[in-house]
């Protein structure tokens, strides 16, 4: 059995890496409603929005598994997860890669960030209808859901992302694995932050192994 280290590296590393799925077929631009396209331009708008901001985050895996910490982003590219003790996880996305890291091991595993759904959200510019395929857009009590798959094929599967229906703050995003198996991320306590240090998204090259997807 893994121990719970292990499964949270595990977990850290599915979070952000989509295994390869069947074609889904999806709604293009011209699928969808007025109001769905309108809905899809505040989600833009919204993520574009957050350019220098820091929070909380609670990640939950298939399994269950539940770890929690600090996160720090900056467009485009950068995104930093701290993991609450006992973990000696954290995470950097530098705008070239994504970095899993193990403080205590002192291990590295380093994933393109072309191949991780994170390109859709730290885009430069977001733009989910030209950069994704959009399979569902729907709102309910308070909350209204984006359901993207991958365009290129680079990263398929699907992302799931949860904005606050009034404010269209992003709330949560949820990736979901070949095997039909989910890990999510819900965010809170988001609010303008920086100007952040240059370290804040430097990646250590300690132990360091580069992870490319499908070889």
């Amino acid at each position: 059995m893994k121990s719970y280290a292990a499964s949270l590296r595990a977990l850290a590393a599915a979070l952000f890496l989509l295994s390869p799925a069947p074609f889904v077929a999806a709604a293009s631009a011209q699928d969808l409603s007025q109001e769905q396209a309108a809905t899809l331009a505040r989600a833009n708008s919204a993520l574009n929005g957050m350019q220098q901001v820091a929070g909380k985050f609670v990640q939950v895996g298939p399994n269950g598994e539940r770890a929690e910490g600090n996160f720090f982003l900056q467009r485009p590219g950068r995104l930093r997860f701290e993991y609450d003790s006992p973990s000696t996880l954290q995470i950097i996305s530098d705008g070239f890669w994504v970095a899993v890291q193990d403080r205590k091991l002192k291990t590295t595993e380093k994933y393109p960030l072309a191949a991780t759904p994170l390109k859709l959200i730290l885009a430069k510019h977001v733009d989910l209808g030209r950069d994704a395929f959009v399979r569902d857009i729907h709102s309910q009590e308070g909350f209204v859901t984006v359901t993207l798959q991958e365009r290129s094929g680079e990263a398929e599967g699907s992302l799931v992302l949860i904005f606050d229906s009034v404010t269209f703050d992003l709330r949560q995003w949820t990736v979901t694995d070949a095997q039909g198996l989910d890990t999510s991320v819900a965010l809170s306590e988001i609010a303008a932050a920086g100007p952040f240090e240059s370290k804040t998204f430097r990646i250590n090259e300690i132990g360091t192994i580069e992870v490319q997807p499908g070889r």
